[in-house]
């Protein structure tokens, strides 16, 4: 018996499933599109498929922007935090605060 473990398998994130089928058919129809046989029903097929797409990018890229926001809030706040401790540190220890020479 091997003491190797097997890789843990993910659960799929919701929609992936979905996701794949509508990439996979949208590059069918593009390639029909591509050789011109592509019909009007199929047209306006990959013309939904697409603005789905093109939605969950825009979510996605707009969720991106609000995450980045708030790490570079947290980041001004610890900078803050550490600065303030830092100089309560050396207050302690009777030296010169942080970034000074003592005289």
């Amino acid at each position: 018996m091997s003491n190797r473990r097997t890789p843990a398998v993910r659960a799929p994130k919701p929609n992936e499933h979905e996701r794949a089928q509508r990439q996979a058919a949208i590059e069918i129809l593009l390639q029909r599109a591509l050789r011109g046989v592509l019909s009007v029903p199929e047209a306006a097929v990959l013309a939904d498929y697409w603005r789905a797409e093109r939605e969950l990018a825009d979510k996605t890229r707009r969720s991106l922007g609000e995450t980045t926001r708030a790490l570079q809030r947290n980041r001004e706040a610890a900078d803050e935090e550490i600065q303030r401790l830092e100089g309560r540190v050396a207050e302690l220890e009777g030296g010169a605060p942080v970034g000074q020479v003592a005289a």
